[in-house]
């Protein structure tokens, strides 16, 4: 598993996660800003997820895109 955190306060909502690079894992929440889409989050929280190993490369590509690199993604 691959765990991915996002800093939802840092966002600046480009969109490069979710509309460009890994709509896997990413999407859009209601304030516009990235967020862990539910079927990976974690605990209920927008910004905390995990992921199978298979989506590394989605969520490592998504990290290194973001303009503000407020993806941080883990193994």
């Amino acid at each position: 598993m691959v765990k991915i955190e996002i800093d939802r306060d840092g966002c600046i909502q480009c969109g490069v996660c979710y509309q460009d690079e890994c709509p896997d894992i990413f999407g859009e929440s209601d304030d516009g800003t990235s967020e862990i889409v539910e079927q990976y989050r974690v605990g209920g929280d927008l910004g905390k997820g995990e992921a199978p190993d298979s989506l590394a490369d989605c969520a490592n590509s998504a990290a290194d895109a973001c303009p503000v690199t407020v993806i941080i993604v883990t193994q």
